[in-house]
């Protein structure tokens, strides 16, 4: 959570969302036709930053995929009812267009929760990389913002994937 918090931008997401989930780690790799990512995080009820459970990050895609990357996510959810959807473990289906290059990432996606735009991709340092003004309102996707910090690796990709949440509530 402290690699997000140190991020300015992220501030408005922190004191106006309902919850989030933060992967500290997600791992993502691919050769040739087949590819998949992997990261285990926890899910917060803001702005008390209370831990209510636990998220694995489980995604399969196909298409063309060259390299591996490491990253970190946090996904923002603007209501109760978008936190309480997420926690169910709903699968979601999009088709990305993406490249990767060290600590700076940029990537539009269209998915079964809705056309997504231009992401948002910050380096280590805090760097931000696309994206609004960081004195700028929050702004969801039916609910949903998610941001990454890259960590490293090196990854093109065109494909369709698969992603699914696994949640543990405490």
């Amino acid at each position: 959570m402290d690699t997000f918090k140190k991020q300015e931008i992220l501030k408005p997401y922190f004191e106006n969302s309902y919850g989030c989930a933060a992967f500290s780690s997600v791992a993502k790799g691919g050769i040739f036709f087949v590819g998949g990512a992997y990261g285990k995080g926890s899910v917060y009820k803001l702005p008390e930053e209370e831990v209510v459970g636990t998220v694995e990050l489980i995604q399969a895609s196909g298409g063309f995929v060259l390299g591996g990357e490491v990253y970190a996510e946090i996904i923002f959810f603007q209501t109760e009812a978008d936190f309480t959807r997420f926690t169910e473990g709903n699968f979601e289906f999009g088709a990305d267009a993406k490249v990767v290059a060290l600590t700076a990432s940029a990537s539009t996606k269209a998915t079964t929760m809705g056309n997504q735009g231009i992401q948002v991709g910050m380096t280590a340092d805090g760097t931000q990389v696309g994206g609004a003004n960081k004195d700028a309102a929050p702004e969801y996707t039916k609910g949903m913002k998610v941001f990454t910090v890259s960590l490293g690796g090196l990854m093109y990709q065109a494909t369709i994937s698969g992603q699914k949440f696994n949640v543990s509530m405490s």
